[in-house]
């Protein structure tokens, strides 16, 4: 279906509610404060179809009181029916709204001269001159066409209906994540909890699941509506009611963002490409966004006449996403707005923030990524690209490749400066130097090494064999020259010793590795052999012991018994002196005896 969101502009009273009416049949005013007072106050969303065409209509109100509202509506338009009335002419809500509508790049306007009826052909001509000139300063705005309507002539209104079918919906984006601002909440009897808003990217199925980001919440999707007909999936530019399961309705709040899990992380501030006039450092204004406003303290990093770079704190996380466009209130007025550049708390120096956004705001992801590279020693990762950069994975990879001096881990999706392989080289050498018998994998070395990623570790181990400094043997690296054979049976005899000295209370077998500085997999396969001959007995999952020790803890818990009448965590913390990790261990191994008995929590010899 082609389908498209045409929503309205303009001052108070020029007559867009009426001429929505007219278009469609839909009374839009339907709140009673809107009846008596004969005004908009909320967004209203109605639908004309034709065919295989449908038109969805969001209409704002014009009251400069309620310009937040006109935003979170104005956030998903595709275009615009700008109203102009042909008695008054361009009003300062008519000239507020255009400013808006170029903030937030929604460029295809189709104007309508509404009264036209009431003047004369020389005034509606003047009238077109005049909007035509105003549009002409702001540079992300397009008038497709002009109309001259009145409510009381039919013919006028069918010109433009007929018109507005003949737009084309945006293209699609395939591989677009979902993503939603809730703009209505409500609970309908027998149906549940529901949702409104408008599709900015992807789709939404009927039963997926969805993550409430603004309520820390995941959620599923019970049903889905456009325009009261039910549908199993909804796309971009569709105006959506979501029936939600999993969270209550208190928890659901206008501004909240839904989208896929995972994507998105919050934070309390963002960097950002704003255009103004006479914005102060340090003030404070109102950060608008999808359905979403918030208090934001303003830092100005740099200025050229009404363009800033700023980054703006705010008092709660938020979700932004680069190059999403937001409009900027102070004294219950706009006074600018621009794009997000950088959606991260992203920590450089001031000077080579500024280099990082202009990159980004010509999307040089090249050398953006470059500046990351060279800021972050331990390497930083893509897979938050959608929401940093606006980009796939394989669009991000195919970036990084480009980077000099780097290596891209494209599995782990990270991003290293080339000295990162000396850096792990350096950790190897210094391994099998402090210890000729270390046994290691690139598994373990990242282990030890967390910034490091397996594969990077991988390329530092194929470097330093091809120096003919390790060799590899079954799978994992020693130094040159050592005999893996001779080696496993030293190491099983180090295992048993370090298990022997700690006698009741050893260590987690990964800790004894760490201390060996062997491979995991080395060192398991010691404990099974030491295992497979009884010399070390697994009491759980991560607590082996030799068989001397679990005799004698035995033999102190039967002990215990005789003296006391029984044995229970209590009483054996406290005469072994060990933690209940252990004495718990120890307890249940008795259990497995045939001469003792368990009786609740305490375990006593059979009479």
């Amino acid at each position: 279906m082609n389908s498209l969101i045409i929503g309205t502009a303009g001052h108070i009273d020029h007559g867009k509610t009426a001429l929505i009416k007219e278009l469609n049949g839909f009374e839009g005013d339907r709140l009673e404060e809107e009846k008596k007072r004969g005004i908009t106050i909320d967004l209203s969303f109605s639908n004309l179809s034709r065919g295989d065409s449908n038109i969805a209509f969001i209409d704002v109100p014009g009251h400069e009181s309620l310009v937040k509202t006109m935003i979170s509506g104005a956030y998903g338009f595709d275009a615009c029916l700008f109203v102009v009335a042909a008695d008054d002419g361009l009003m300062p809500q008519s000239l507020e709204h255009l400013q808006i509508l170029n903030l937030l790049s929604v460029k295809s306007l189709i104007v309508a001269i509404t009264k036209s009826d009431l003047v004369s052909k020389e005034l509606l001509d003047q009238r077109e001159n005049e909007i035509r000139e105003a549009i002409k300063s702001y540079q992300n705005l397009e008038i497709l066409e002009i109309f001259r309507v009145s409510i009381k002539d039919k013919s006028s209104i069918d010109e433009l209906r007929n018109y507005l079918f003949t737009l084309q919906a945006k293209k699609l984006s395939e591989d677009g994540v979902f993503r939603y601002y809730i703009d209505r909440v409500f609970s309908v009897k027998g149906i549940g909890n529901v949702v409104t808003g408008t599709v900015i990217e992807g789709s939404v199925r009927k039963n997926e699941r969805l993550f409430n980001y603004g309520a820390n919440k995941e959620v599923q999707v019970r049903s889905v509506q456009i325009h009261d007909q039910f549908v199993d999936v909804a796309h971009q530019s569709n105006r959506v009611a979501l029936n939600l399961t999993g969270i209550e309705l208190s928890e659901l709040k206008k501004g909240q963002l839904l989208s896929k899990k995972g994507f998105f992380r919050g934070f309390k501030e963002a960097d950002c490409i704003v255009t103004a006039k006479n914005l102060i450092h340090n003030e404070s204004v109102t950060f608008c966004v999808g359905a979403r406003s918030i208090s934001a303290k303003v830092l100005i990093l740099t200025q050229k006449n009404d363009s800033y770079f700023v980054t703006f704190k705010f008092d709660k996380d938020m979700f932004l996403k680069f190059d999403e466009p937001f409009v900027l209130i102070a004294n219950s007025r706009v006074i600018g707005g621009g794009r997000v550049l950088n959606p991260i708390n992203e920590p450089l120096k001031k000077q080579l923030k500024i280099e990082f956004l202009n990159f980004l705001f010509k999307k040089d992801f090249v050398n953006a990524f470059n500046i990351l590279k060279n800021s972050h020693k331990n390497g930083f990762g893509i897979i938050s690209s959608y929401q940093r950069f606006g980009l796939n994975h394989e669009e991000a990879l195919k970036a990084a490749r480009q980077i000099p001096n780097s290596y891209v881990d494209e599995n782990a999706l990270n991003i290293y400066d080339l000295s990162a392989i000396d850096r792990v080289k350096a950790v190897i050498k210094f391994m099998i130097e402090k210890n000729q018998y270390a046994i290691f994998s690139a598994a373990s070395v990242a282990l030890k090494l967390n910034w490091a990623s397996e594969e990077l570790c991988q390329r530092a181990i194929d470097e330093l064999k091809s120096a003919n400094l390790i060799a590899q043997n079954d799978g994992v690296y020693t130094k040159i020259g050592i005999d893996i054979t001779e080696l496993k049976v030293k190491i099983e005899e180090r295992i048993y010793k370090i298990l022997e000295s700690a006698n009741l209370a050893p260590d987690a077998p990964y800790n004894i590795y760490d201390e060996l500085e062997i491979d995991r997999v080395t060192g398991d396969n010691a404990l099974k052999k030491l295992t497979g001959i009884r010399r070390v007995v697994r009491l759980v999952h991560n607590l082996f012991v030799t068989t001397k020790a679990l005799n004698e803890a035995c033999e102190k818990l039967r002990e215990i018994i005789k003296t006391e009448g029984f044995v229970n965590v209590v009483n054996a913390k406290e005469r072994l002196n060990l933690s209940r990790k252990y004495v718990i261990a120890y307890l249940e191994y008795l259990d497995t005896m045939p001469d003792i008995i368990k009786n609740g929590n305490d375990r006593v010899i059979k009479g």
